[in-house]
């Protein structure tokens, strides 16, 4: 299943399209659950909704800014059914990676009780979704968003629309950027975080536009979320276990280690604020432009290849 589009002519169809395909594959994974218990599985379910809650912001000018904000906030909640076990199961790799890269010999015991915490509330976490009975209520709900997908009407979706939604989500990343660069405390890294994503997301769905220049382009949004997004795991780690006094009490241990956290923290963040200054270098205007450049010269040349191969075939 691809999350991607063609972009020219009947857009808005290619949208609707995905939009479908993203809730027939969140449908299924969670159909699954039952019968899987996975954390993967409730991952990769967030991930559609993630990626729904993305494409849906495309619609702004055709659906109206009311419509596209239910939208969203329904996405959004849905995931938040599922974030407890994400986040248990998110920090025991969030964790293993941890004690991987700075204690490689020995594991120190306050490592190991940590672990602990973490399994306990991954356990708890499946118990709770089982008992609560979530996925049903969460299925009906995403049977009701297919019938209100197929209730778009994008006929009117063209290039232009997706365009100005393309320099909109380009430039509310950037925004998020230079507010973070402002103040660099978790909810605004997390605002950022989630800009980026989205434009990670719409850039993705466009790759036909430019192939090169847009992997490319992806790519690096993509490891700039990566880099935001472990760190964000890193917060709600140190939050996590200075909710379990006991099993991880205050003192000189629990401060050495929360060091590591704030001294890894420190290194991904460097990492993002130093790629950030050269992807979101262009203004919002510019990044646009560069973008019609790139897709002007692709259909120009995809049209030299196909008269090319046109001829050819009329020679046999």
């Amino acid at each position: 299943m691809s999350y991607r589009i063609k972009t020219h002519g009947r857009i808005g169809a290619e949208l609707q399209r995905v939009a479908d395909q993203e809730l027939a594959a969140a449908l299924a994974e969670l159909r699954s659950l039952d019968k899987s218990g996975s954390g993967e599985t409730v991952h990769e379910a967030r991930r559609h909704f993630k990626k729904l809650r993305a494409l849906v912001q495309l619609f702004r000018g055709l659906l109206g800014a009311k419509c596209v904000r239910a939208e969203v906030a329904f996405y959004r909640d849905t995931g938040r059914k599922f974030q407890r076990l994400r986040d248990a199961e998110a920090q025991i790799a969030t964790l293993k990676k941890l004690t991987k890269r700075f204690f490689e010999k020995r594991k120190p015991r306050i490592a190991v009780a940590a672990h602990r915490v973490l399994l306990a509330e991954a356990q708890r976490a499946h118990r709770a979704l089982a008992r609560k009975g979530r996925c049903e209520a969460v299925l009906a709900s995403l049977y009701e968003a297919r019938e209100r997908v197929a209730g778009w009407n994008l006929d009117g979706y063209r290039w232009k629309d997706l365009r100005a939604a393309l320099r909109r989500s380009y430039r509310r990343a950037r925004e998020a950027w230079r507010h973070a660069s402002a103040k660099s405390k978790p909810r605004s890294l997390h605002h950022w975080r989630r800009r980026t994503k989205d434009l990670f997301y719409h850039l993705s769905l466009c790759h036909s536009a430019a192939p090169d220049f847009i992997e490319e382009l992806a790519g690096e949004f993509e490891v700039l979320g990566e880099f935001l997004g472990d760190d964000h795991d890193l917060v709600v780690l140190r939050t996590l276990l200075e909710q379990h006094p006991l099993d991880i009490p205050p003192g000189q241990a629990r401060d050495a280690f929360f060091q590591v956290l704030t001294l890894r923290r420190k290194e991904l963040l460097d990492a993002a604020f130093d790629l950030a200054g050269r992807v979101f270098l262009e203004s919002p205007g510019e990044f646009i432009d560069a973008l019609d450049t790139r897709r002007d010269e692709h259909r120009q040349r995809y049209k030299r290849v196909r008269r090319v191969a046109e001829r050819l075939a009329a020679q046999r």
